[in-house]
């Protein structure tokens, strides 16, 4: 094997895919990345078993071949060269790497040694705009699960279907205490489908949304597709490509309340200053802040106790409808929540101590609900 790239795309081609590869005792290899050259252009692949990356870079091939590195060695090395052309040669010792005046050796590992990457036939899919995909995941992922004592719930659920009269894909995460949910509507509609993506997947593809640059080709779009068991997500030169989750997401819209006794549109900054505040003195193990909705006072009071810190209080003015109302949530997932949205204002809808919260932003067309268990007295 025998290529030239430039040390620019060299560096952001390792970047895209040294992130999933992981140490093994029992499988280093785990811990390379693969090296081959494929029309006329250098393919970089990882893999950690359950995700596998591979990105496009652009050179010359001279000679065809294949090899494995040390990915982070790789990477470290690369990063530390000048930019401009870096000439890679596969010799009897190792990979031979050349960039202006330096020469360097890295040993690695024939390339039969390295896992089998997944060959999928793409059949048909969804384009989503990049930014959107990327917002949504943020919004969601964090809600999922983090137990494996029900795998469905370690995912992000992905439902494709139709959604006030457009297509939309919703996504969604519940650890059955919290729930976020996120609508992005989608131009050019599809066929309805539905899966389960592993949480650290779809962080990856949000990684890789946010750091992905080509000056050349830019892209401004996602593609979606998946098999039975698998999904691949296909941004500009980089493909990465996972396993589903089996079985079936909680049917979560039968816990959504449709009505609510009181609505309080608050400051989103004012509010979790507040809730930052009461957190200080919440009672240890419990995470309890003590929020009062009053219409007649015309805002929210934010309260919490603990016999060893103390005690605070402070009021939230904004627009409250509805009865006075009285809920205790755990004050790490209204936080979450909070910082989840961008809008100004959010609302807080509640029935009662004993019913789910429901977090909004003040445009709901924003397309993002969240819901938090109360902490029942």
């Amino acid at each position: 094997m025998k290529i030239a790239c430039t040390q620019e795309n060299l560096i952001q081609g390792l970047s895209m895919v040294s992130h999933v590869t992981a140490k093994n005792v029992s499988l280093p290899v785990l811990g390379n990345v693969l090296l081959k050259t494929v029309n006329g252009s250098l393919l970089l692949s990882a893999t950690n078993l359950e995700v596998a990356v591979s990105c496009v870079v652009r050179g010359k091939v001279d000679i065809e071949g294949e090899y494995s590195v040390p990915a982070k060695l790789l990477q470290d090395y690369v990063s530390l060269l000048p930019s401009g052309k870096v000439d890679m040669e596969l010799k009897e010792e190792g990979l031979e790497v050349r960039s202006n005046d330096q020469e360097t050796i890295i040993r690695g590992m024939a390339a039969s040694e390295f896992p089998l990457l997944p060959k999928l036939t793409k059949g048909e899919g969804y384009r989503m705009p990049a930014e959107e995909l990327k917002k949504a995941i943020g919004q969601v992922a964090f809600a999922a699960s983090t137990s494996e004592s029900r795998p469905e719930l370690t995912g992000v659920s992905c439902a494709f279907g139709a959604s006030e009269g457009g297509f939309a894909v919703t996504f969604a995460a519940t650890d059955s205490y919290r729930l976020a949910e996120r609508r992005v509507p989608l131009a050019g509609g599809g066929k309805e489908s539905r899966c389960i993506v592993p949480t650290r997947s779809l962080l990856e593809v949000a990684r890789i949304l946010s750091s992905y640059k080509d000056e050349i080709g830019g892209a401004d779009e996602a593609m979606w597709c998946t098999t039975e068991s698998q999904l691949v997500v296909t941004f500009g030169n980089v493909e990465l490509v996972t396993r589903l989750i089996e079985g079936n997401f909680p049917p979560y819209n039968e816990i959504i309340p449709k009505n609510f006794k009181t609505e309080g549109l608050l400051p989103r900054t004012e509010l979790q200053k507040a809730v930052r505040a009461a957190s200080l003195f919440s009672r240890q193990g419990m995470f309890d802040v003590h929020l009062t909705l009053d219409a007649e006072k015309g805002g929210l009071e934010v309260k919490s106790a603990d016999q060893g810190t103390g005690k605070t209080r402070s009021t939230v003015q904004g627009t409250v409808t509805g009865d006075t109302n009285v809920v205790t949530l755990n004050f790490r997932y209204l936080n979450d929540g909070l910082a989840a949205m961008a809008s100004d204002k959010v609302k807080l809808q509640v029935i009662d101590g004993n019913n789910p919260c429901l977090v909004l932003p003040e445009d709901e067309k924003e397309g993002y609900r969240y819901l938090v268990m109360p902490i029942r007295q």
